[in-house]
């Protein structure tokens, strides 16, 4: 595993050492740990209205909203700590083109069941095991699974086990295997490192240490962003993050950024089968990320037999920095 590069090993001597002085400042300040909030346009109002759906995997429901079009349908995952408002500004430029979408929270984020069960692990086959269930469920046959961020991971490897359930393959700025191209993010390092177990439980057990970390990531995240973009961000990001966490997608963030390395492992061992993979896959990627570079997403498509890049100018978040953009490519991919 190539995890620990010199820019990760800064990454995270920077997170420890701006905790250990930052922290004290943001609680006795709370409102400077804060961002400050911007106000930004609405998404576009949808051609047609969304139909929910309420289905079940293991015994437990999963929440989703199908947007009634023609296919092939777009089934849209989110990562984490997000969930599938992400898409609210990309989704009316798909509809109003008359395609069938389908979005939908992993269990354990948004408006899907958040598990109780003692014992009850959350885990990146468990995701892919949603996806499954919210396409049988809703009779999708050939669709386009689009992955952002930790969904990528997912809509790729459900790919590899369905290809023929897949028209072509979306990724937006996420991480496969294992790469020097690519970083983590150091609020996944402090969650997803075991050594740093008992930090990241008192982050997720007081509300303004997890603001303040939290704050920390997002100014990370911008650093390449111009004044428009830093606006979307806190205005529309920032929220939907602060209420997935509101809403109880601690649990989950915090299972699910513990198997991180696991999970790259266990991708690693796949790329023979992603070499043989016939499908077209587009990488529609934010050049502007930090962390999923441009150079991820060339590592990515390299593995791929028929595969290709198409930059924005925009961050992590892409689909909602650029909106139109991101529909046009998806609308025009092959």
């Amino acid at each position: 595993m190539d995890f620990f590069t010199d820019a990760n090993l800064a990454s995270r001597r920077d997170l420890l050492f701006a905790t250990a002085g930052g922290l004290a400042l943001a609680l006795a300040h709370p409102a400077r740990a804060a961002q400050n909030t911007t106000s930004v346009e609405a998404p576009m109002a949808s051609a047609v209205p969304y139909v929910e759906h309420r289905i079940a995997h293991g015994g437990h429901m999963i929440y989703a909203r199908e947007y009634p079009g023609q296919d092939p349908t777009f089934v849209l995952m989110h990562g984490f700590p997000d969930n599938l408002h992400i898409y609210d500004y990309l989704v009316p430029y798909l509809t109003r083109a008359g395609r069938r979408v389908v979005m939908f929270d992993f269990l354990g984020f948004g408006q899907s069941e958040k598990v109780s069960a003692e014992g009850y692990q959350y885990t990146f086959k468990q995701q892919v095991g949603d996806v499954a269930a919210v396409v049988d469920a809703l009779k999708i046959d050939k669709f386009v699974p689009v992955g952002h961020d930790s969904g990528g991971p997912c809509a790729a490897n459900y790919a590899l086990d369905n290809p023929d359930r897949v028209a072509w393959l979306c990724l937006l700025n996420c991480y496969y295997s294992d790469s020097p191209t690519w970083r983590l993010p150091e609020i996944i390092e402090v969650f997803g490192d075991p050594w740093l177990r008992e930090l990241a439980q008192a982050f997720l057990s007081n509300p303004d240490k997890m603001n303040w970390l939290i704050t920390f990531q997002d100014n990370h995240f911008q650093v390449n962003m111009p004044p428009n973009l830093r606006e979307r961000f806190v205005g529309i990001v920032r929220p939907i993050v602060d209420g997935n966490f509101a809403g109880g997608a601690g649990p989950a963030f915090s299972q699910m950024t513990s198997q991180v390395r696991e999970s790259v492992a266990y991708n690693t061992s796949r790329l023979p089968d992603v070499r043989r993979f016939s499908p077209k896959v587009n990488l529609i990627w934010g050049a502007m990320d930090p962390y999923l570079t441009s150079a991820t997403a060339a590592a990515i498509a390299a593995n791929y037999p028929h595969s290709e890049v198409k930059s924005i100018e925009a961050g992590h978040w892409l689909m909602i920095d650029k909106p139109a953009e991101v529909a046009r490519l998806l609308l025009t991919a092959a």
